[in-house]
């Protein structure tokens, strides 16, 4: 096989496990042959399951026992044979084969043949021994006329069975790269029969691009010993004899025998596996590419921009030359190519395609509510494509609507030039992205018609505002000319007047100064938000103490007795006016429903991150029923008391300011147990 980068050798000594007998110790317990690893001075480092099988021993029990205790009584170890055995020219050190009876577990001697080797290179880490591991392999011996003959006969039919059995392919080749063995399981992998193979050149199995790097590899080996890729496991691709180049995994290694030198490769093909790991590189790269544009998709609201990334991302994943995106016009009986990629110029913008054609492509997928997969245009039997896919050589693609299919807002398509067929994974991606694309033009076109209904209220509410504010002004004159007249009225003809009379004129006088203090009031709440002060950081320890003094006449006329948490209160961003009118109302009524003498209290407390500020009094309480009716415009307290007068708007100005400062206002009441008016105020300091 071919040489590549080399593995090190001091890393080859610190792993002993990586020699060859330890390597295929699947391979020799399947045939029936014991392996063992010892030291030169014959403690046993590590065996495998068919030599404590033959033993009887357990492993655990083997480990670290001299090899000598399982000899017959006063035999010499075989293990001694190594002693006289000296390196060739290359540095290597031949194979003994000798023969010993081993004592198992039971005592019963076995007789056995070992075939010993010892390496250098595989010397152990975990003991000073300079001359290197012993490794060998042991069979129980047959009795026939020939023991020697036999026992090669022996060793021979289990390697036959072994390499016969083993779903792997597996070659032995000399130092020109001749084949001199191929089991089976070659013929499987890369079509070439066993004998087809034996006495040829490897190269035949090397593809032709990397034959010359083989053999000037193996050519280096020989000369220095330097190894230039990993022999225990490597992927290196085998020629077919069908001429195509098959993934195969290889394990390498090379032995003495007789004096000559060769090389031994097990492989497998691969192909599966690399199928597998292609698989699941587009999956992650299609899910790496929805998840980007979901992304995208939520940071920008240029929807052309997104169209245009999305048919880039689409083609790119599933290596197509083409993809589109197809925007239904409102009668639904054109698509234009909104955006794309790969197409001529002129295409994307301009070029229009039938979304009614019973044959076409696009009216066909418009009526399915499932994607539409073509594997060859040119055989397609359902539709045929247009001018602009035939005119591009498309042969295959995949197209799904964008949105429901009751209702959709265009068509995603990919296609490609090639005949070929598209996994289930495929499919899925398309309509994943496609969902994106929907997702973010409903949303851009929510945002749109949002846009549109705030412009509009903006524009209601100014004009509400100049009504609010002709009207106020209109009606301010008539209603003080009304008062002036009926006190004029009432001071000429005081004495002409009957008590009737006068009554009638109070009455007049009152309802016009009601009338014109809900103007005030109206005027007044239609400016909170436009006529308001920028928030900036307020004392409301301040604030309170200019509501109170506001208040001072009608707090000593109904010898009130008001209750501040002085120095708790704190500073808020706010609209200082703004928030003195919300206490001086709240404060204001508590004045107005209390029977005799008042007792009000104002404090405040920090909840997470916002202030609640609290106003309770002792009046008569308020119904549940009525709790959220009366922060709506003109909807009074009731009969919470008698005679008591009022517009009805206080409350209601009292929660727009509130909602202009970001909070909330509520009141918490029963009847006869009085009431506590709360509101909030972010925390932004």
């Amino acid at each position: 096989m071919d040489s590549g980068p080399s593995d090190s050798t001091s890393a080859r000594a610190n792993q002993p496990s990586t020699t060859s007998h330890v390597a295929a110790d699947p391979l020799l317990t399947r045939a029936g042959v014991g392996s063992f690893r010892a030291t030169s001075s014959g403690e046993l480092l590590a065996v495998n399951d068919a030599f404590a099988s033959l033993t009887g021993h357990a492993q655990s029990a083997l480990l670290g026992q001299p090899f000598s205790t399982l000899l017959a009584d006063g035999s010499d170890s075989p293990l001694e044979a190594l002693e006289s055995v000296e390196e060739d020219d290359t540095g290597r050190l031949d194979p003994v084969t000798t023969e010993c009876n081993l004592r198992t577990a039971t005592g019963r001697l076995v007789p056995c043949t070992l075939h010993l080797r010892r390496s250098k290179e595989a010397a152990s880490s975990d003991h000073d021994d300079s001359t290197g591991d012993v490794v060998g392999l042991v069979q129980r011996s047959q009795l026939t006329e020939s023991p020697a003959a036999d026992t090669s006969l022996t060793y021979g039919k289990t390697f036959a069975a072994l390499a016969e059995a083993l779903p792997d392919g597996i070659i032995v080749l000399d130092t020109d790269s001749d084949i001199q063995y191929a089991n089976p399981a070659v013929e499987r992998i890369l079509g070439f029969e066993p004998d087809e193979l034996t006495g040829d050149s490897k190269v035949k199995i090397i593809p032709e691009r990397l034959r010359e790097t083989h053999l000037t590899a193996l050519q280096r080996y020989l000369e220095t010993g330097e190894r230039h890729i990993n022999w225990t496991y490597v992927e290196l691709p085998g020629q077919h004899r069908d001429g195509y180049e098959v993934p195969l995994g290889v394990s390498l290694n090379d032995f003495t025998y007789d004096g000559d030198r060769y090389f031994v490769g097990l492989f497998r093909d691969i192909s599966p596996r690399k199928r597998a790991e292609r698989e699941l590189s587009v999956k992650v790269a299609q899910l790496e590419a929805v998840a980007y544009l979901g992304r995208h998709a939520l940071e920008s609201a240029d929807v052309d921009n997104l169209l245009a990334k999305a048919t880039e991302l689409v083609a790119a994943a599933l290596d197509a030359e083409y993809c589109k995106v197809l925007e239904l016009d409102e009668p639904g009986e054109e698509l234009l190519v909104r955006a794309g990629y790969g197409w001529a110029d002129g295409i994307v913008g301009e070029a229009t395609v039938s979304a009614t054609a019973a044959n076409s492509q696009a009216g066909y997928t418009l009526n399915d509510d499932r994607p539409v997969v073509v594997e060859d245009l040119e055989t397609e039997p359902r539709f045929s494509g247009p001018a602009l896919l035939t005119d591009h050589d498309v042969r295959s693609g995949i197209s799904v609507t964008i949105g429901p299919p009751d209702d959709p807002w265009g068509i995603l398509g990919v296609h490609s030039t090639d005949r070929r067929e598209f996994a289930d994974h495929d499919v899925d991606f398309v309509q994943s992205i496609a969902t994106v694309l929907a997702t973010a033009i409903e949303r851009t076109q929510y945002e749109d018609r949002l846009n549109e209904t705030v412009a509009e209220l903006e524009e209601s509410n100014d004009r509400l505002e100049q009504f609010a504010y002709a009207a106020s002004h209109d009606l301010q004159e008539p209603l003080r000319m009304i008062s002036s007249y009926l006190g004029l009225l009432e001071r000429r003809y005081a004495e002409e007047l009957d008590e009737d009379a006068a009554d009638f004129i109070e009455f007049a006088v009152d309802g016009a100064d009601r009338m014109r203090a809900m103007i005030d009031g109206l005027l007044q709440y239609s400016r909170v938000d436009t006529q308001g002060e920028p928030l900036e950081p307020t004392a409301v320890d301040a604030v309170v103490e200019n509501a109170l003094a506001n208040l001072q006449v009608q707090l000593e006329e109904a010898d009130a007795e008001v209750e501040v948490a002085v120095g708790d209160l704190p500073t808020v961003l706010a609209d200082d006016n703004q928030l003195e009118q919300v206490f001086q109302n709240l404060v204001s009524n508590a004045i107005k429903y209390c029977e005799g003498n008042p007792e009000i209290e104002i404090d405040a407390e920090e909840r997470g991150d916002e202030w609640v500020f609290h106003v309770a009094d002792d009046g008569p309480g308020i119904d549940p029923a009525d709790q959220d009716r009366i922060f709506e415009v003109f909807q009074r307290l009731g009969e919470r008391g008698s005679g008591v007068s009022g517009t009805g708007i206080g409350l209601a100005l009292c929660k727009k300011i509130v909602e202009r400062h970001g909070g909330e206002i509520w009141v918490d009441s029963e009847p006869g147990e009085g009431a506590t008016f709360s509101f909030s105020i972010p925390d932004r300091g």
